[in-house]
């Protein structure tokens, strides 16, 4: 064999084992999420199943994961460039008192427990310091996301613990960096252990200078030269690559490199592009990382009694000297128990850790599962324990809070000194007007301790919402401010009193592409509204609201129930109704603008008529406008159609006092033309649609044609001259019968006549009005027409066969009909054969219009079912099936 056969046969194996490795990461995330457990957790256990222990799937031993062992090292890398790129230095600075004394308590105890413990049960000092080096990290993640689903972000427990757990990140890496030394150093002493944090501190410091001056220009001359969209990331790849190669030549832990790399990425004006496109590739990687701890994990050792009884050892020492470190905020009134609770799970930190130990040969398969089994139980078990204490720790604070007093006569709210100061003691019904108001003032002020005490305090209380709540909503919206929707949630009064907009953010936080890290916090489509304000005018509140619904429901199932749902909050049913209109037509106006030579008359009218009033019309098409960027023609095309809409609307003769709508208007002005009762009645039931396709003139023409009805089998047809040269209008009446236009549209085409139009009306007693618009020399026989009409409904339809035409549909161009364009080559009865292809699968048609250009046709016909409603994907299936001569139904159906 081959040197190249055996290079073939490992790249093979490794593409498997990432097949393997990826997809059972997912499910374990996936299943995790869903039972409410972090999805690290699911990842691991995936690992497990798959590796040596359970299914021998994949293994990291010798040639079969050499490969697969790197890439997880590139997802430690990758998983500490993270955490440096979102960390703070701004809010690590502003960490109380209270968070420094837990944090450094939180650290020392479990260290020292941690290392105790290793040296009595006989390990070595490298090992010993290991074990408590790994109890040291806390993972802010999981307890951030338990404050959060719990609305008690407020609450001075979770502001004391996510400021400790920042600090403890931070320490846990400088101790994780001064182990991995002190072990390859191979000798524990004073003077290693001095030297080695010295050393540590001299890379801290200078990564630091470097990275926070240097980094943030070597990447704004990169992203302003570079003409690849891509070189900004790359180079941040490189620059984080060669901080923890600088890290690893210092005899260091490299992710310490990567992490401060983070934070001198994290400060860039090219922060959010970075963020984004690292995070696909972490996205990768960094579960490749997880999984490996889970493959590595040996289920045999860890059920040995030694190693249960150590990992029983170990845990106590890992609750007790977080629960301990609670002590250190000493001095507030915060719950102790809560606080050490909430400092208790170890999380991603502590794997890397455990990780590092076992590849270093500093921890045994035993130690090793040992210390999993800690990690994983404090992973585990931290969030139902929060959710009881918090539970009890507001029911406390509910009984002790105290009465409220008289609202202030400057108000209960003032900003001094960049803080959000609360005066009084305002009662809980003014939860959401002091929401709203501080989260007006947080651009440039942060609320107070007292203040967000207040919010938590009252964190469970029911929540009543006012028109003046609503006033304020559209004030923020306006003001586009991130921290003031951030305060919002913090306080707990987003998720009680507007869910949907908290659900959304959650989606939005879940979305890798979102390169923007306040993105969730950003209502684009309303900012879109301001930026149009300069050519549109200036939006209304409802116009507003409508762009927060359209917003917060883009990306639901059924985004109409959503919009009204959330409507309904927020100002009467009535107006919810209408408001959401706004967003339901605004999607039908960018959609009806894909074809930019759909200007037919009937379509704009049907538009027109659908959205019934000018102010309607004109805030549709704004937020039409703003719902996205479009392309040049698109956009030019939505202009258009806008303006021919506004003409219908404002057409001096379609007005008139007894009229409600464009269709009633031209119906109305058809009936005065009229003395017959037959045709007045026919007329007032003949469908808008058709109403909206014809002139007052022709409408009342054609209702003498069929009225009184045709005797089956009877056909009336009556031919009048167009304006155009050569076009004539033929109207058909008669009774309704299986594939009629088909059968009409057989015997025009017999006569040698260009169909240019058609549509078609139907009423219920079985009455046809067929209206077609032909191209000829000669001026056709109404007789001769009427003759072979008749003959022709009495004999078989012989549809001709015809090649290459395709259907489109389209469900959002109409607010009736589905829109169907059928395009294919130019042949003798080709719309003959679409019409029959209708008739086949049972579908009604309403209009049709042909065009053929270069040998090419392009007909476009708005259709429904039997019962006018827009087709479902098993009738446009129909539909295709039939036009490719397929038989799809045993009989021909109706023709409208």
């Amino acid at each position: 064999m081959t040197a190249a056969t055996v290079e073939a046969i490992d790249l093979g194996r490794l593409l498997l084992d990432l097949l393997i490795i990826l997809a059972a990461a997912k499910i374990g995330a996936e299943v995790s999420e869903r039972v409410h457990i972090p999805a690290v957790v699911g990842e691991i256990v995936a690992g497990v199943m798959i590796g040596p222990s359970v299914l021998d799937a994949v293994g990291l031993d010798g040639a079969r994961g050499v490969s697969i062992a790197v890439i997880g090292e590139i997802g430690v890398l990758l998983l500490l460039l993270q955490v440096g790129m979102e960390m703070d230095l701004g809010e690590l600075g502003k960490v109380g008192k209270a968070s420094m004394f837990v944090a450094i308590i939180g650290v020392a105890l479990p260290f020292a427990g941690g290392a105790l413990t290793g040296v009595a049960l006989g390990q070595t000092a490298t090992t010993s310091l290991f074990l408590g080096a790994a109890l040291t990290a806390t993972s802010v993640g999981i307890t951030a996301r338990v404050f959060g689903d719990l609305r008690a972000l407020a609450t001075t427990e979770a502001r004391i613990v996510l400021g400790a757990a920042v600090a403890d990140d931070v320490i846990g890496l400088v101790i994780l960096t001064v182990v991995v030394k002190v072990v390859s150093g191979g000798d524990v002493g004073v003077g290693t252990v001095v030297g080695t944090l010295g050393l540590a501190f001299a890379f801290l410091l200078f990564t630091g200078i470097v990275g926070l001056t240097l980094v943030p220009k070597v990447l704004r001359f990169v992203h302003r030269r570079a003409s690849s969209g891509a070189a900004t990331t790359v180079a941040a790849l490189v620059i984080t690559l060669a901080f923890a190669e600088l890290a690893d030549v210092a005899k260091l832990a490299f992710i310490i490199g990567a992490f401060m790399a983070g934070l001198s990425l994290g400060r860039s004006d090219q922060n959010e592009r970075i963020a984004g496109d690292l995070g696909v590739i972490g996205s990768i990687f960094i579960p490749v990382f997880f999984v490996q701890i889970g493959i590595n994990t040996d289920l045999a050792a860890m059920a040995k009694p030694s190693v249960l009884g150590l990992a029983a050892a170990m845990s106590v020492i890992a609750f007790v000297g977080k629960l301990a470190a609670a002590w250190g905020a000493t001095g507030t009134r915060a719950d102790k128990l809560l606080i050490g609770i909430g400092m208790v799970p170890r999380g991603e930190v502590g794997l890397i850790f455990a990780s590092i130990g076992l590849s270093n040969g500093v921890l045994g398969k035993d130690l090793y599962g040992a210390l999993l089994a800690v990690i994983l139980l404090s992973t585990i078990i931290t969030p139902p324990l929060l959710r009881m204490r918090v539970g009890v720790t507001g029911e406390r604070a509910r009984r002790e809070a105290p009465s409220p007093t008289p609202q202030p006569t400057a108000g209960w709210l003032s900003v001094d000194h960049g803080v959000i100061d609360l005066h009084g003691i305002p009662p809980a019904t003014q939860t959401v007007p002091l929401a709203f108001q501080a989260a007006a003032r947080s651009s440039h002020a942060r609320p107070s301790p007292q203040l967000l005490d207040w919010f938590a305090v009252h964190r469970d209380e029911p929540l009543t919402w006012t028109a003046d709540d609503t006033a304020s909503l559209v004030r923020l919206l306006r003001a586009h401010e991130p921290r003031g929707w951030r305060l919002l949630e913090v306080s707990g009064v987003l998720e009680r009193a507007l869910p949907e907009i908290a659900e959304a953010m959650r989606r939005r936080r879940a979305d890798i592409s979102d390169l923007d890290p306040q993105g969730a916090l950003r209502f684009h489509i309303a900012e879109r509204l301001d930026d149009l304000a300069i050519e549109t005018g200036h939006p209304s509140d409802d116009l507003v609201l409508a762009a927060l619904a359209a917003d917060i429901c883009r990306d639901t199932a059924a985004s109409q129930p959503c919009s009204v749902a959330l409507l309904d909050r927020l100002v009467p049913t009535a107006d919810a109704q209408r408001i959401a209109a706004i967003v339901s037509d605004a999607r039908l106006l960018r959609a009806s603008a894909d074809d930019p030579g759909g200007f037919d008359e009937r379509e704009v009218l049907q538009l027109a008529t659908h959205l019934a009033t000018p102010e309607h019309a004109r805030d549709s098409y704004r937020l039409a406008l703003a719902l996205g960027t479009l392309p040049t023609w698109q956009r030019e095309a939505l202009d258009e159609r806008h303006a021919l809409i506004q003409e219908a609307l404002g057409h001096p003769e379609l007005t008139g006092s007894e009229a409600t709508n464009l269709a009633a208007a031209r119906r109305l002005a058809a009936q005065r033309l009229l003395n017959e009762p037959g045709a007045i009645e026919r007329l007032r039931f003949a469908p808008s649609s058709y109403v909206l396709s014809h002139s007052p003139d022709e409408l009342a023409r054609q209702s003498r044609l069929i009225e009184p009805l045709p005797r089956a089998g009877t056909v009336r047809v009556a031919v009048s001259p167009e304006p155009e040269p050569d076009h004539w209008k033929i109207d058909v009446a008669c009774r309704d019968a299986d594939a009629l236009l088909a059968h009409l549209t057989e015997v025009l085409t017999t006569h040698g006549l260009d169909i240019v139009d058609a549509t078609i009306a139907t009423w219920p007693d079985g009455g046809v009005l067929d209206v077609f618009v032909v191209r000829s020399r000669n001026r056709p026989s109404a007789r001769e027409l009427a003759g072979d009409f008749e003959t022709s409904l009495r004999r078989p339809l012989r549809a001709p066969l015809t090649v290459g035409l395709i259907a489109a549909f389209d469900n959002d161009a109409l607010p009736w009909h589905t829109a169907c364009d059928v395009i294919g080559p130019d042949q003798p009865g080709a719309l003959l054969a679409v019409g029959a292809a209708f008739a086949r699968a049972k579908v009604v048609v309403h209009t049709a219009r042909v065009a053929t250009s270069d040998g090419i046709i392009h007909d476009r016909f708005t259709i429904s079912d039997r019962v006018g409603r827009k087709l479902d994907e098993a009738a446009m299936e129909r539909v295709r099936r039939a036009l490719a001569g397929e038989r799809v139904g045993r009989r021909l159906s109706l023709m409208r």
